[in-house]
């Protein structure tokens, strides 16, 4: 039976660990290149997002301005601030958001043009 000397048995193992520490520095390589382009893809999508959110703020805050606008002769009615977002409705499109805003101002304007009374009336005015 013959025996490797050490030597040759150590320069086998150290070449074994080299190749398997190159084989893992280039496995983390691209690993590392992934993520970076997954970090990068997934900025844009916040980007996108954060631009969409400002945009459905911004048309809630203008509908929320003309619906009081057009409260502000029904002086019986108790306006207040705009209340703070509803965190449990479920996430969806903006266009769809805004739509349903949209719709629902749609319906206090409907609702305010179809007044039980004249608007002489309404107003304190002598219908005359």
């Amino acid at each position: 039976m013959s025996e490797v000397p050490a030597s040759a048995r150590y320069k086998e193992l150290i070449a074994t660990a080299t190749s398997a520490a190159e084989r893992m520095r280039e496995h983390e390589r691209e690993k590392s290149a992934r993520l970076a382009q997954e970090v990068a893809a997934a900025s844009v999508r916040i980007e996108e997002a954060a631009e969409l959110r400002d945009e459905v703020v911004d048309e809630v805050e203008k509908r929320w301005k003309h619906a009081m606008q057009a409260l502000w002769d029904e002086r019986w009615m108790r306006v207040t601030p705009m209340p703070a977002p509803e965190r449990r409705v479920a996430p969806g499109r903006a266009e769809d958001l805004i739509a349903s805003v949209q719709s629902a101002y749609l319906t206090l304007r409907r609702s305010l043009e179809r007044s039980r009374w004249s608007p002489s009336l309404r107003r304190g005015k002598n219908p005359e």
